[in-house]
């Protein structure tokens, strides 16, 4: 719809004058825009938000030619998200009033359209499941080439969605595979990906696997008459080739994965079946059970893939490998680990495609965001971000080392591994069995003439001495700890005898953090949350320091599930954060040793708002739920 269509129906549908209604429309735009040029995300209840998203300069594989790379640049891209209310008033024609319905043709979206200048509609697949018949319409191996999929049949012609409906080499040759004309929508990939998936997905992959070659069959060999529990030995590498069973079973059960946007696979044996678990979003779900005598192949395929020994089934084992899926580069990093019931795999995935995001991303917010910011346009000093595994403190700092990274600095990182590689920084991987420890390789990297150091992790006395004296000799470092709470590092590092003044004259501020899951923004919808929480919830907003803005109304929400969260009510993550500085008054306590809590009650005294805090802001915002809140933050 053009604006003037648009200006066309509101004036039937108001009487207002056309002038009226598109000053109307600009200050409604320009409003948007003064929020959103501010950072602000702008919630409209009942019709959608409007938000930014940042999408970071990254090299990518050619979607054309996967051997070949393309440089995309960075931008900031205004989003809007639209109700669910909106999508399904849209969808029953509602938003027009019964004369409009009943006299007025709302033009189709064709290839015809197309070629008028007509705007392609977009398409929202997530909750569609397409008929075998219709999916056959167009090849697999065509439909991810050019990420184009059939969703429907009418009249002799096929209804295409695409991320790119301009690609006439894709349009043209898909005319010409199928013989029919082309109805067309515009999708996101990830519904491109939600129809992918439904060609052959993991169930019903391994079930023909299966049929083909026959449950007996399934581990290379015929197994005898006699109904003993089989044995789970190693298989030979030529047992294991592209086309074996276990290798599409490995192949379908990475690629589903990735597109699940899981963090790690779990394979895992028992006596009678063998458990495949995804963590998404943080916590684990079963995704499907195998037969137990795939596991000696099944698990050789991932070793030789990793590069590991497939002869070696007593002791762990850690290897890598890279894939290309969905013309993207992902990483693995894969361990095995001997139990009594066969090798268990868990996988690690590193999505490049994901970039790094930035500190907004993250979720840091108000007083948390200045400090942070503050310190680190500082000369020199250390940043420290602390919290339990997989609470996301790598991710800070390389949002951090995105906002210093520029020709003018030499940045050198130290970690174990290198999770994400960043094109002008000198990314080194500890190897702790030949002696590369984070100590030693600390003590080269200052003879490296860094301004930057990044420590993966501080573990150890001899680290910590390096780290803190890198700090106060003009050095900016960054590092992680495992701590509970932010003011917990200072007791940490005495509990590792390094000196109360050395902490005081290096340490700049501390980061503590937890992901909680985010709200999906397809089926969120407002929840009344009951007394108890509501008590609690309440002398927490009161207890914030006067410097943060307190919400005016108190309204949660949650997700009742629909087909983009896998009916979850939850994607995606968002962290919460607690920031402190070490103010003079705080430093007295540390030249003092006192304990953490002390000094935690001091921080929240100087103005530090706390994790939990700021996890209720963001319930309220609508980006998170209560019980999130309280998963993570718990004692």
């Amino acid at each position: 719809m053009t604006s003037s269509e648009l200006i066309k129906q509101i004036k039937v549908s108001t009487g207002l004058s056309a002038e009226k209604i598109k000053s109307a429309l600009n200050n409604f735009q320009n409003i948007i825009a003064e929020e959103l040029n501010a950072g602000r995300e702008v919630q409209m209840p009942g019709f959608g938000n409007f938000v930014i998203v940042s999408y970071p300069s990254r090299t990518v594989l050619n979607p054309r030619d996967p051997k070949q790379k393309i440089v995309t640049i960075g931008s900031n891209v205004p989003k809007f998200r639209p109700h669910p209310d909106l999508t399904n008033a849209i969808k029953n024609k509602n938003y027009l009033p019964s004369d409009i319905n009943s006299q007025t043709d709302i033009p189709q979206t064709t290839q015809a359209n197309q070629d008028q200048g007509i705007p392609i509609a977009y398409e929202d697949l997530s909750g569609l499941t397409i008929p075998k018949k219709i999916l056959a319409l167009v090849p697999e191996h065509v439909a991810r080439h050019f990420q184009a999929v059939p969703i429907g049949e009418k009249n002799g012609r096929i209804t295409l969605a695409m991320i790119d409906p301009e690609d006439r080499e894709a349009l043209e040759f898909i005319k010409k595979k199928t013989g029919q004309e082309l109805d067309l929508k515009i999708c996101t990939k990830a519904d491109i990906n939600h129809i992918l998936d439904q060609y052959s997905g993991i169930s019903g992959e391994l079930k023909k696997i299966v049929d083909e070659v026959g449950s007996d069959e399934i581990d290379g060999e015929k197994k005898s008459d006699n109904s003993e529990k089989p044995k789970v030995e190693s298989v030979s590498t030529e047992e294991i080739t592209e086309t074996a069973p276990a290798a599409k079973i490995a192949q379908s059960i990475i690629r589903r994965a990735v597109r699940e946007k899981a963090s790690d696979i779990h394979i895992e044996p028992t006596e009678e079946e063998v458990i495949v678990r995804f963590r998404v979003d943080g916590i684990l779900r079963k995704i499907i059970s195998l037969p137990v005598e795939i596991l000696p192949a099944l698990v050789s395929r991932i070793k030789i893939l990793a590069n590991m020994k497939i002869d070696e089934t007593r002791l762990p084992q850690d290897g890598r490998f890279q894939e290309i899926l969905d013309q993207n580069e992902v990483d693995f990093r894969v361990s095995t680990f001997p139990t009594v019931n066969g090798e268990k795999v868990v996988a690690r995935i590193l999505d490049k495609s994901s970039g790094i995001i930035s500190l907004e991303q993250l979720g840091f917010r108000g007083s948390a965001y200045k400090i942070l910011e503050d310190n680190i346009t500082k000369a020199h000093g250390m940043i420290l971000s602390t919290g339990p595994t997989g609470s996301g403190k790598t991710t800070t700092l390389y949002a951090i080392l995105q906002k210093l990274m520029n020709e003018k600095v030499n940045i050198v990182t130290l970690e174990d591994p290198v999770e994400y590689k960043m094109p002008t920084i000198n990314q080194g991987q500890i190897q702790s069995n030949i002696g590369f420890s984070f100590a030693s390789g600390l003590r080269s990297i200052l003879r490296q003439d860094p301004d930057v150091i990044m420590v993966g992790e501080i573990r150890d006395y001899e680290t910590a001495d390096m780290a803190i004296h890198s700090a106060l000799t003009g050095h900016i470092v960054l590092s992680t700890l495992h701590t509970n709470d932010a003011a917990g590092a200072i007791p940490r590092f005495v509990d590792m005898k390094i000196e109360p003044f050395l902490i005081n004259s290096s340490l700049n501020v501390v980061v503590a953090q937890r992901l909680c899951r985010k709200i999906c923004q397809f089926c969120r919808e407002p929840i009344e949350i009951d007394a108890a929480n509501m008590d609690v919830t309440k002398k927490e907003i009161e207890n914030l320091p006067q410097a943060e803005e307190k919400p005016s109304k108190l309204q949660f929400y949650h997700g009742k599930g629909c087909g983009n969260c896998g009916q979850t009510g939850y994607k995606g993550r968002i962290g919460i954060f607690e920031v402190f500085e070490l103010a003079e008054n705080v430093k007295e306590l540390v030249a003092k040793k006192s304990s953490g809590s002390d000094i935690n009650n001091m921080a929240i005294k100087n103005g530090m708002v706390s994790l939990r805090q700021d996890g209720i802001l963001k319930a309220i915002d609508g980006l998170t739920t209560l019980e999130e809140v309280w998963r993570v933050t718990k004692d």
